[in-house]
């Protein structure tokens, strides 16, 4: 089958660019890998009034469809092809387009121990989208290095205490991020490895040992933030030649174009988008155009 542009992810990166390329008239297949494309990390914020990410996700949806759009769930990318077409293959069958863009997002790192799953139930996995029901609360953060320190520093202007958990011998971050961690009060405990997180109906516990004395301790807690960091993609783009950062984002121009020409990238998979909607919605849109703009080029050398 052949479409102008295939969009890989049906987050809001990747409708906001399938919304965009079908107002100017390309031909558009949106793959999302899950069931249904939902949004859980973005709760109910000033900006969206009353609408929660998830809910604004599904009408971006329904939109789409009523324009025409093919959105085609529980159908992931595994493979990809550059030729004298790009080629999409997935679990069902293969897609020819003229245009990629790749919106994968990001995939937290976890935790893997039991309890950890129970989402947006006193575990989360950021700190600027969940932060705010923590008010005046007491919250743990684990992780070693940057992101858990930014993370935790972050929770000390809204929670009442923070203590961040880290497996190292000693936290792994900069100098000024432990400095300041310092001064805002931050607990911190190093050499501690997480074993489970146990669910109370209000109040979670914390179960975790020493990595070298073997103690176990239970810490009682109104939530957990874990931030091991993310791994942008699910998708392995290497094949296809696209250039990533040593951290695993795409690399894209101001265009969200990559490195390979006519496949662009937008959104959480950039690592550009500070895991931010609207800076995800922004980049959809760009690369949107960008993708119909590389197909008008090729229509016209034909």
């Amino acid at each position: 089958m052949e479409y102008d542009l295939v969009v890989i992810g049906g987050g809001f990166a990747g409708l906001s660019a399938a919304l965009f390329a079908d107002a100017l008239g390309l031909k558009t297949l949106v793959l999302e890998a899950d069931e249904s494309p939902t949004i859980w990390s973005y709760p109910r914020r000033s900006f969206l009034g009353t609408m929660s990410g998830a809910e604004l996700v599904q009408k971006m949806v329904e939109e789409a469809k009523r324009r025409g759009v093919e959105i085609h769930v529980g159908e992931g990318a595994i493979d990809l092809e550059i030729d004298e077409k790009k080629i999409v293959t997935t679990g069902k069958r293969d897609y020819a387009c003229d245009a990629l863009i790749l919106a994968t997002g990001p995939r937290w790192k976890f935790l893997t121990v039991p309890g950890e799953s129970w989402l947006a139930r006193g575990t989360s996995y950021c700190a600027i989208c969940h932060g705010q029901f923590f008010k005046e609360c007491e919250v743990i953060v684990v992780g070693s290095g940057n992101v858990a320190a930014q993370e935790a520093l972050a929770l000390s202007q809204i929670a009442r205490v923070v203590t961040l958990v880290t497996d190292s011998k000693k936290l792994e971050a900069e100098n000024s991020l432990v400095e300041e961690l310092t001064r805002k009060g931050v607990q911190i405990m190093e050499g501690y490895k997480i074993e489970a997180i146990e669910r109370g109906e209000l109040i979670n516990n914390v179960k975790m040992y020493g990595i070298e004395t073997g103690e176990t301790r239970s810490l009682k807690t109104d939530g957990v933030f874990i931030a091991l960091g993310i791994e942008p993609t699910a998708l392995k783009t290497e094949k296809i030649g696209v250039t990533t950062h040593r951290q695993g984002g795409i690399l894209v121009d101001s265009w969200q174009q990559t490195n390979v020409e006519g496949v662009f990238a937008a959104g959480d998979c950039t690592c550009g988008s500070g895991l931010n909607l609207t800076s995800c919605l922004g980049d959809g849109v760009k690369a949107g155009l960008a993708a119909y703009l590389y197909v008008k080029r090729l229509r016209e050398k034909k």
